[in-house]
């Protein structure tokens, strides 16, 4: 699946090109829709900063794919155990997190760097021209924040 990147998806790949880790940069390219939720981006951004390697560098599911569950959460989440609107949120969450699959081919962050270690030291890597040429985050962070928007 081939997806024209959209404008939140440019501006999660700039985030990203600025140092900000693979969730981070998905949920600051909605920063304007984080306050009109009424979040604080800065304390989105503290409880994202986790999610970054695939959750802490243990390379399993990509941040930008966990971003993009938190903004289908902020739009469809419910605050009550009601099995309706749970079964409609997972739906929608399955429908846009297998969009993501389809176009990148894996949710797996290890997959994604076509790394062969499960888990990896927790130092993060130093960013570098090296670093941004060889890792296709920047185009994972653009394409969750691209399936957002158009859906």
């Amino acid at each position: 699946m081939e997806l024209e990147e959209s404008a939140r998806g440019k501006q999660a790949r700039e985030n990203f090109n600025s140092g900000y880790n693979c969730s981070q940069s998905v949920l600051l390219a909605y920063e304007d829709y984080l306050k009109e939720k009424g979040l604080d981006p800065k304390t989105v951004l503290r409880m994202a900063s986790p999610l970054g390697g695939g959750i802490s560098r243990l390379r399993e599911v990509c941040g930008a794919v966990s971003a993009l569950c938190l903004l289908i959460g902020l739009t469809d989440g419910y605050d009550t155990p009601d099995d309706e609107k749970k079964k409609a949120l997972y739906s929608k969450v399955q429908k846009l997190v297998m969009d993501f699959q389809e176009s990148r081919g894996s949710i797996i962050c290890r997959e994604l760097l076509g790394l062969e270690q499960k888990h990896d030291q927790p130092t993060p890597s130093k960013r570098t021209k090296e670093y941004y040429a060889e890792r296709p985050c920047a185009d994972l962070c653009a394409t969750a924040a691209t399936i957002f928007e158009k859906n």
